[in-house]
């Protein structure tokens, strides 16, 4: 269950790896929890494919782990006090939400856990002070490029629109960690290979000692092959955003991928600054790019996931560009926090390209859904 450029730095790689379905529901699994899964209670209407995103963003919220509630391999019973606690909470939660918010998930299991099994009750040591009144206006005030400076910027830091157009495909080779298991939280050596081809079909191979999985988007499509060959389709949340990152031209067509985009400030990527552009694509999440405000290269895309009980955040850094030999760059580390948006949320995975090949010729047959 996961989601799905280098797309010359933006959202490459987003797809992260394809981990092995669930038994119970794959990811175009369109029944509701209660239809697939055994005594669920109070999350009833959750589509069975979206089930474990959630608990996961509670297990990351609460700092609990999947056995403080339940029984390995008897997910189903109810022995354990602490899961009709957690009932119960999520219960709150929801009628906090409806009775205050208008139903906006705006209370959280993070919102009073922050990471940790017992709920702070009074504030830690040391307390920063706070911004004396006028300071939050003025650092407001601070003076911003408009928005399409910055995309203008980032266009020509990768080498020019010029440059970019000549491209239409490309072959990239790599190493990384891909997340397996529960929750993706056993990573497995593997090597990648990501096949792209203008203007928005892509193929990743992950190969490990003992496995291959797949993951792409044929034009129209995403969807991704676990390690028994088992295809499905992404889940419909999923599809718009792996719609944008299959975008070969994406850093040339971002106003079009975006109904609003606006400078929000100035911050920290590493040890680097960065203009922070918030993109709201039409009906979606806002997503936020990160823009060197020196080289003026894409540092980071940070999204979100919506679950039942809360968004679930997703980010991946880009950094070491070079000139992939054609004039234009592509980010040669890109690192993933979580490994992929559908694995628990301490995880995290680093791909390190090693060869990237451009203007390969590729049957557009290599992108189409495995039988």
């Amino acid at each position: 269950m996961s989601t799905r450029n280098i797309v010359l730095g933006v959202g490459c790689w987003l797809a992260a790896a394809a981990l092995a379905y669930s038994q119970g529901a794959q990811p175009s699994d369109t029944r509701k929890a209660e239809e697939v899964y055994k005594n669920i209670k109070v999350m009833n209407g959750t589509l069975a494919s979206e089930l474990s995103q959630s608990m996961h963003l509670m297990e990351s919220g609460t700092g609990m782990d999947c056995e403080y509630c339940h029984i390995e391999g008897k997910f189903d019973v109810d022995v354990k006090p602490p899961k009709q606690v957690a009932r119960r909470m999520y219960v709150m939660m929801t009628d906090l939400n409806t009775r205050y918010f208008g139903g906006k998930q705006v209370v959280t299991c993070y919102t009073c856990h922050n990471g940790r099994r017992e709920p702070a009750a009074m504030p830690f040591l040391p307390i920063t002070k706070p911004l004396e009144p006028g300071e939050m206006e003025a650092k407001a005030k601070l003076p911003m490029p408009p928005v399409q400076q910055i995309l203008d910027r980032y266009i020509e830091a990768l080498g020019g629109e010029q440059n970019i157009r000549k491209v239409t495909s490309r072959v990239i080779t790599g190493t990384q960690y891909i997340p397996t298991g529960p929750g993706g939280q056993t990573p497995a050596p593997a090597t990648i290979e990501r096949a792209q081809k203008a203007p928005n079909m892509i193929v990743n191979t992950y190969k490990t000692a003992t496995f291959t999985i797949a993951d792409g988007f044929d034009g129209k499509t995403s969807w991704s092959q676990n390690q028994q060959g088992r295809t499905a389709d992404a889940i419909e949340v999923d599809q718009p955003r792996a719609r944008r990152d299959a975008d070969f031209y994406f850093p040339l067509n971002l106003k079009q991928q975006y109904a609003t985009m606006t400078v929000e400030g100035i911050d920290r990527v590493s040890d680097r600054d960065a203009y922070v552009v918030v993109a709201t694509p039409q009906g979606e999440v806002p997503e936020r790019l990160y823009f060197d405000t020196q080289t003026g290269l894409l540092l980071r895309k940070a999204t979100a996931l919506p679950t039942q009980v809360g968004f679930s955040p997703f980010q991946v850094n880009y950094s070491d560009y070079r000139d992939a030999g054609n004039g234009v760059k592509v980010p040669y580390v890109i690192t993933m926090y979580p490994a992929s948006s559908r694995t628990v949320l301490y995880t995290t995975a680093t791909i390190r390209v090693m060869k990237v090949e451009e203007n390969v010729t590729i049957d557009d047959a290599k992108f189409a859904r495995p039988r």
